[in-house]
């Protein structure tokens, strides 16, 4: 059984555990000595990832593979929602382990790596609560049962705190935004000169472009097919023009502001 949940970081994270248990329901694990646990992940890396976890003391199923009980994928830096359920003995003993299967998105080839197994031992807890995965950026993993969060001052992880992004990856993400917008820019720039030099070109490319799409894609027809009667049509050059000045100021804009908050 898996469900899935949000939740807010700023809610106390015992309301969550407990709530959480309840929803996600004791009865089918089947075993008093165990709860079912809430899963949640955090991951310190600048990778796409999708974590797996299993108890290894469940054995195979019928094909030999192991009997996953939760999964998620979280984006870089990130932290997940709340998943059900782990069976987490109520109490702690020695030699206590979790099983997490690990898929890393490689964004060089645009693919993923070779699937990682891990056995980690479970840390001793006081009283069963939720288990958090945990991706490091050394390449290992942890996996946890605590009421605290990543923030919080009693987190067990070798890394306290939420994850924060390296200048690194903050700098490749600026610069996707930045190619984006300077990619308007320059169409919205090609635009209006092309609309003040050689007005008929542009409309009548802009306008087969409308008919086009109203052959081909989907939905109702464009707006402007309803609202003008043709390429020549003078509220057709007007509007075209009003257009394409609104979203170039808006390309420029958006230009100078990333400029400004450059890593």
């Amino acid at each position: 059984m898996t469900c899935r949940m949000t939740y807010s970081r700023f809610v106390p994270a015992l309301l969550f555990t407990a709530w959480t248990l309840s929803a996600c329901a004791l009865g089918p694990l089947g075993a008093e000595s165990t709860v079912g646990a809430s899963v949640s992940g955090v991951n310190y890396t600048d990778q796409d990832i999708t974590y797996l976890l299993f108890d290894p003391s469940a054995g195979k199923d019928e094909k030999g593979r192991d009997k996953v009980v939760a999964s998620e994928m979280i984006g870089p830096y990130s932290a997940g929602g709340i998943l059900c359920c782990y069976p987490l003995p109520k109490t702690w003993h020695p030699g206590l382990q979790a099983g997490v299967l690990l898929d890393v998105f490689d964004a060089k080839t645009r693919d993923y790596l070779p699937r990682q197994r891990f056995i980690v031992d479970i840390p001793r807890y006081e009283q069963a609560a939720d288990v958090w995965f945990i991706n490091y950026p050394d390449g290992t993993v942890g996996v946890v049962s605590t009421a605290y969060r990543p923030n919080g001052e009693g987190w067990p992880g070798k890394i306290k705190g939420w994850p924060k992004p390296s200048i690194e990856y903050q700098r490749q993400r600026w610069q996707l935004y930045m190619d984006d917008a300077l990619s308007s820019l320059r169409l919205y720039t090609k635009n209006v000169e092309t609309l003040r030099t050689d007005p008929q070109k542009h409309l009548q490319r802009r306008w087969n472009y409308l008919l086009d799409r109203e052959k081909n894609a989907p939905g109702p027809p464009p707006e402007e097919l309803k609202k003008f009667s043709g390429p020549d049509d003078p509220k057709f050059l007007a509007y075209e023009r009003e257009q394409n000045e609104k979203y170039l100021k808006q390309s420029q804009d958006k230009v100078d502001y990333l400029q400004k908050i450059k890593p």
